[in-house]
């Protein structure tokens, strides 16, 4: 009857926010994914690191438990947090009886706990030499050795410093050997000083004075010019290897064996300074360092050739 029904299709608000909605979920979902992805590569990076940390801290701990030093920590207030098998085998005494103790600690002589104290002040202030501190420690059986320690500040990850570390050497075994070589030394020189003739040791090479004795120093001083002068040289101090024109060793070639093996040579010098004579006995030897040397013993005879003459004389 006249009537007509346009229809016109339009985008409702209803078909926006579904759309909308779907596109976030599958934004959401790829986020998701992507999370999970990064978590999965996250774990494995860190899973290979603990490893690696794992055997870097199995290495470091096998390495500490092989060596001979004994190792020991402390906080920044002098209380033990650490030691090492050797520290413990040295000592006597058990991880748990050193961990957490203080000053006195159970390994300081009885009449040694004042010396101890300061020394440990001194390392907990830093100012522990750099060549170590001889000191003597007491096993858990009483009994007693030499010991050098070593002290290095303790630096944690954050670069603070967290304590002090302390390495510990048993000396006993080389110190007796020092104290015997010092003795026999000692005992070398004593007798050297003590004789009466004039004993020296002059480079070859260089013309340095490398030893004299009391007597040498009381005729000669302590110059090689004496040396010089009793070996049947010039007198004045010995000519050295620059003073040549040549810069050329001028030992090449010289038959060290053969003459450090030769025997000595005996000769009679009379020195007019001194108005003496000296029986000179020399030999060629090789020195401490490996230098070639020349030894020379001159013994006062003045007293036998006067009488020498005078019994000439009266003859």
């Amino acid at each position: 009857n006249g009537v007509v029904l346009r229809s016109r299709g339009v985008r409702t608000a209803i078909g926006l926010i579904g759309n909308t909605l779907f596109w976030m979920v599958v934004a959401l979902s790829v986020l998701t994914l992507w999370m999970l992805l990064g978590t999965w590569r996250h774990m494995r990076r860190r899973v290979q690191m603990q490893g690696a940390l794992v055997s870097e801290t199995n290495f470091r701990r096998a390495m500490e438990n092989s060596m001979l030093t004994g190792m020991r920590a402390m906080d920044m207030e002098g209380r033990i947090t650490y030691v090492n098998p050797a520290f413990c085998a040295m000592t006597g005494f058990a991880e748990a009886e050193l961990i957490g103790c203080r000053a006195p600690f159970p390994h300081w002589p009885v009449d040694r706990q004042e010396e101890n104290n300061r020394l440990l002040q001194q390392e907990l202030q830093g100012r522990s030499p750099a060549g170590g501190v001889e000191v003597r420690v007491m096993r858990k059986n009483g009994s007693l050795f030499d010991a050098r320690n070593y002290v290095s500040p303790l630096i944690d990850s954050k670069g603070q410093q967290t304590g002090w570390m302390t390495s510990m050497t048993n000396i006993t075994e080389g110190k007796r050997v020092r104290d015997q070589l010092s003795a026999s030394h000692e005992r070398f020189t004593t007798v050297l000083e003590g004789l009466d003739a004039a004993v020296s040791v002059v480079s070859v090479q260089q013309g340095e004075l490398l030893f004299a004795n009391r007597s040498y120093r009381l005729w000669f001083g302590a110059e090689g010019g004496g040396h010089t002068l009793l070996a049947g040289g010039e007198s004045g101090p010995p000519r050295l290897a620059s003073d040549f024109d040549d810069s050329v060793d001028g030992l090449g070639g010289l038959p060290t064996h053969e003459l450090t093996d030769a025997g000595v040579d005996t000769r009679e010098v009379f020195v007019e300074s001194l108005r003496k004579w000296f029986d000179v006995r020399t030999r060629y030897l090789q020195w401490t360092d490996g230098r070639l040397a020349q030894m020379l013993i001159a013994t006062d005879v003045t007293a036998r050739r006067s009488a020498e003459a005078l019994a000439a004389s009266q003859a």
